[in-house]
């Protein structure tokens, strides 16, 4: 068999788009969408994302958009979501449809505390925020605060007005503790986070024994005993905030955030940057009204930066994107927590403005980690750094190329020779005009472009079975890169989709011959 077999991957390294393509690892990928890394270096598809076909009421003249606050459950195990439309109504969903809680008031935030769901209105609005349960109406409780972020901790409730507020950004609430006749009193107690420094309170989480609160450009812990008016304050990462009360989340002993394009992991008191590799970007920041959001969803920290997901998987400790070509922006995940060993389940605040006009609604959008009927169309890809195989002086020629992979739709192979050289193409020479203007040129030199060279085999109506695709195509090169993607629907119809490594079969062919090639 002509050529020597040289293999590409598995690709433990994940997605590096910080380096150079020629300097990246040779296990790393310059882009990889759709696909999570397994323990054993493996790619797989993603889940699919799907529509519900219940939609969620909005406004027609343009105002609002979909919030999703949190899940309320039962006594009976039953779980409803909490869901605003950004102008003027509460909602809750049942799994058939949304029911109204409220129309007298757009709810900002929502705690379970007490069997009820307390909800606040934003400090935007003369209303009052409340509670609310299944087997009642909502009731307005005249003396809460209104504000963003509402949490419990050590039987109180602590509420902040958000890191838009013009008055009192840096004030927290408190109510009473649980038991008492009033929860909140007239004029409830408070305490300032760095009054008067101009960094308000953007999201509290609650840590271990403590209270973390995420301002614009710090982070401190509150915590106390008993009586949260001896509570101490300290300052424990200086000159690292939080971009917006959606832009965090915790898993475990850990919590992940965004500040600026940059992601962290929070432990013991301690800020790390994590996508060192990955420095986030976007495409586009328009029709986006939540353009930050952290997610942990299946052992993966979901970053919505604009219209661009971003995932760092908590098993492997690398990078994927995400991208849905049918939802656009993803947004923020909502993890439903069950304990009858279901699948783990998800809805998402969309991260898109939905349009003006009649009928103005949002979809109701739902993953699930695990391989069903559900369906959403995607393309699983790859591309590998730019490859010299370690003979960065010497020409070489692929006499071919395969894939090994699991999957049953089609694949596309793409095979990319890279050259550096002052070529003059026959377009330029024809742009110049006359004879005179051509005559500088060397006539050795004018010659096309090079191109990529693309396969695409289809194996739908086979088995989801291992397979090897081979790739016929022999040429010459200095420097190549090899991108590969998958149709699928994540369903269980055409998925799972993984993908092992590349085979490429290489021998060299001659040392450069120009003085810069």
């Amino acid at each position: 068999m002509p050529g020597t077999s040289i293999q590409v991957g598995p690709f433990l390294g994940g997605l590096n788009t910080f380096s150079d393509p020629t300097a990246v690892a040779d296990n790393e990928l310059v882009v990889c969408e759709n696909f999570e890394l397994d323990l054993d270096g493996s790619l797989k598809n993603r889940p699919p994302i799907t529509d519900l076909g219940i939609d969620f009421p909005l406004d027609d003249t343009g105002n609002g958009n979909m919030h999703i606050l949190g899940f309320f459950y039962s006594e009976n195990n039953a779980s409803f979501i909490i869901a605003s439309d950004g102008d003027s109504s509460t909602y809750y969903f049942t799994g058939s449809e949304w029911s109204l809680i409220t129309d007298t008031f757009s709810a900002t935030a929502m705690l379970q505390f007490d069997g009820k769901a307390w909800l606040t209105a934003s400090t935007n609005t003369e209303a009052n925020g409340g509670y609310w349960t299944p087997a009642g109406v909502f009731v307005e409780v005249p003396n809460m605060p209104n504000g963003e972020i509402i949490v419990e901790y050590k039987f109180r409730m602590f509420i902040a007005e958000g890191k838009d507020s013009d008055q009192n950004g840096t004030r927290l609430y408190r109510s009473n503790v649980l038991g008492t006749p009033d929860l909140w009193e007239e004029i409830p107690d408070f305490t300032d986070i760095g009054a008067g420094d101009g960094q308000n309170i953007v999201q509290i989480v609650v840590y271990f024994n403590a209270l973390l609160v995420f301002r614009t450009n710090s982070i401190y812990v509150f915590q106390f005993t008993s009586d949260p008016a001896a509570a101490t304050l300290s300052l424990v990462v200086p000159n690292v905030g939080l971009n917006s009360k959606e832009a965090v989340d915790q898993f475990e002993s850990y919590i992940y955030f965004m500040y600026e394009d940059k992601a962290y992991e929070f432990t013991n008191n301690r800020a790390n940057q994590i996508n060192v590799k990955v420095p986030f970007t976007a495409s586009s920041q328009a029709g986006i009204y939540m353009p930050y959001a952290v997610s942990e969803f299946n052992r993966l920290i979901i970053f919505s930066y604009y219209n661009t997901t971003f995932v760092y998987s908590l098993r492997t400790r690398t990078w994927t994107t995400w991208k849905s070509t049918e939802f656009g922006s993803l947004g923020q995940f909502v993890k439903r927590e069950s304990g009858d060993g279901a699948g783990i389940a998800a809805y998402l605040n969309q991260s898109a403005t939905v349009p003006t006009g009649a009928g103005r609604i949002a979809k109701t959008l739902t993953i699930v980690d695990d391989t069903t009927l559900a369906a959403e169309d995607m393309v699983c890809k790859i591309r590998t750094k730019n490859f010299n195989y370690q003979a960065s002086s010497i020409y070489k020629r692929l006499f071919w190329w395969g894939v090994d992979a699991t999957f049953k739709s089609s694949i596309t192979g793409l095979v990319y020779p890279i050259s550096f050289n002052f070529a003059v193409s026959w377009q330029t020479m024809k742009d110049n005009g006359t004879w005179g203007e051509v005559k500088q040129f060397v006539w050795g030199q004018p010659q096309s472009a090079e191109s990529g060279i693309e396969n695409t085999v289809s194996v739908a109506g086979t088995s989801v079975t291992r397979k090897f695709i081979k790739f016929l195509k022999s040429l010459r090169f200095r420097q190549i890169y090899f991108e590969v993607s998958f149709e699928t629907d994540g369903s269980s119809t055409t998925a799972p989709v993984r993908l092992f490594s590349l085979m490429t079969y290489v021998n060299p062919k001659q040392t450069v011959g120009k003085e810069v090639t």
